[in-house]
């Protein structure tokens, strides 16, 4: 009874639960309602941030998310098919391929895939950005001082551009006392300053450029090695240093805890602005580009999305750009049906994340189990997939436009929403079958009428 009472109550989800679920039976259609009072079914609810805490069904709470994807990651398209003497071309075909998304599906990466070309093919096939687990570190690469080794981040990166993957740099400083190396504990202040100063020199020159972003100074809200010894500005100064060296690229703070534990004193959204306005107030700062970090390492407790969503809104306030940077979800070993549960928490975070516009690319914590898979893995060491890995496939393929065909009408003209990205469309007169073929940019910039003209020659 016990075994049974504790699976009960973590499978509570926010406030509100996955309620009604028994140990023989945990799939989608068991999560009947969004709060502790069950809104009506037939209710018609137009969410804004002012109502966030009333009772909403499941079905109310993914059609706010919904509407939110709509306006924050599609753009709706009108086209007007014309031949050169400007007549309508009715019944035109267009096709249009998504190239490119504006949205990063990421993985973490260890150079345990230098010496697998099938892992390579899995990786490049799926993913666009890529953060290294330790390979960047200052632990991996200056094990002992002076003798520096960037062998195996070299080759992650020669993989990653060429296959057109992004990467985080993960990460020039780490502000927890346990991951520092032995020699680095026992400098005194001047040199640990000297030491730490040639560690960003040392890395950032030689990776200039090539990188999407950096976290210069890792989880400074949880530790304070760098700052009980160099002062409570150390981490603004080490941003300023990596800012005059490499000044386009943009600079993360990368912490935990901020919108997964509402409990956390540490790291609330509240604390999380306050260290980075103070970095972006540093003297020399002011132009910087940063960017917000969170790992979102979710625990086997439930998760509370309200939580989730108010973190994420007060965070995008901002206008930087989000990344959800080793984002993975920790069930408790013993649980009855904890891989379904974990899959169930899991796509509801991703749903949450995906629906803030803010949020710029999901990185999952980790790709395949020939990484290790000590919390969350997408395949097996034969690269088959998980049930983490079958949700993420489809959610890869939920959130892109893929490749579609529309038909013009008697006026020449066809409308279609899509996800943006860079595309390739080619429109086909149906009498002739001559064609033409463009390719643009799609977001909620670069085509402010959103209105395409293409002409068919003939």
């Amino acid at each position: 009874m016990k075994t049974l009472v504790i699976f009960h109550a973590l499978c509570i989800l926010l406030i509100l639960g996955y309620c009604d679920v028994t140990q023989a039976q945990i799939n989608e259609d068991t999560v009947d309602h969004y709060a502790t009072a069950k809104a009506s079914e037939n209710k018609g609810i137009d969410f804004d941030e002012n109502t966030l805490f009333s009772p909403f069904t499941k079905q109310e709470w993914r059609s706010y998310q919904e509407k939110k994807i709509n306006e924050g990651r599609k753009t709706l398209l009108n086209f007007t098919i014309t031949y050169k003497n400007k007549t309508a071309v009715k019944d035109a075909n267009l096709y249009m391929k998504q190239l490119t998304s504006d949205f990063h599906w990421g993985c973490g990466m260890t150079h345990r895939i230098l010496n697998n070309t099938a892992y390579k093919k899995w990786f490049a096939s799926k993913f666009t950005a890529a953060d290294f687990h330790n390979e960047l570190k200052w632990y991996y690469t200056e094990p002992k001082q002076g003798e520096e080794n960037y062998t195996d981040p070299d080759a992650m990166i020669k993989f990653a551009d060429e296959h057109g993957i992004i990467v985080r740099g993960h990460t020039i400083l780490w502000d927890d006392v346990k991951y520092q190396q032995k020699w680095v504990r026992k400098l005194s202040p001047d040199k640990l300053l000297e030491a730490a100063n040639k560690r960003v020199d040392s890395v950032v020159k030689r990776y200039k450029g090539r990188l999407i972003g950096w976290d210069v100074m890792n989880e400074n809200l949880h530790h304070n090695f760098f700052e009980k010894r160099l002062g409570k500005n150390s981490s603004a100064y080490f941003y300023n240093r990596v800012y005059n060296i490499d000044p386009s690229t943009t600079l993360y703070m990368n912490e935990f805890n901020t919108t997964e534990q509402v409990d956390d004193k540490w790291a609330s959204p509240e604390k999380y602005l306050r260290k980075l306005k103070a970095i972006q107030a540093y003297p020399g700062n002011s132009g910087m580009k940063m960017g917000i970090g969170l790992e979102c390492h979710y625990g086997a407790e439930p998760i509370d999305l309200h939580y989730v969503r108010n973190s994420l809104l007060s965070l995008s306030q901002t206008g930087l750009p989000i990344w959800l940077t080793e984002l993975d979800v920790k069930m408790d070993p013993t649980l009855p049906n904890k891989t379904q549960l974990q899959v169930i928490y899991l796509e509801e975070i991703l749903r949450e994340s995906f629906s803030h516009a803010a949020v710029k690319a999901i990185v999952i914590w980790t790709g395949s189990s020939i990484d290790g898979c000590d919390v969350m893995c997408m395949t097996n060491e034969k690269l088959e997939n998980t049930p983490v890995g079958d949700l993420i496939d489809k959610l890869m393929v939920e959130w892109r436009t893929g490749s579609i065909k529309v038909v013009s009408d008697s006026n020449g003209s066809s409308q279609v929403s899509v996800f943006n990205g860079q595309y390739e469309v080619t429109v086909v007169d149906p009498v002739t079958n001559a064609s033409t073929s463009v390719s643009f940019k799609v977001d909620k910039v670069s085509i402010p009428d959103k209105v395409i003209h293409l002409q068919i020659p003939g």
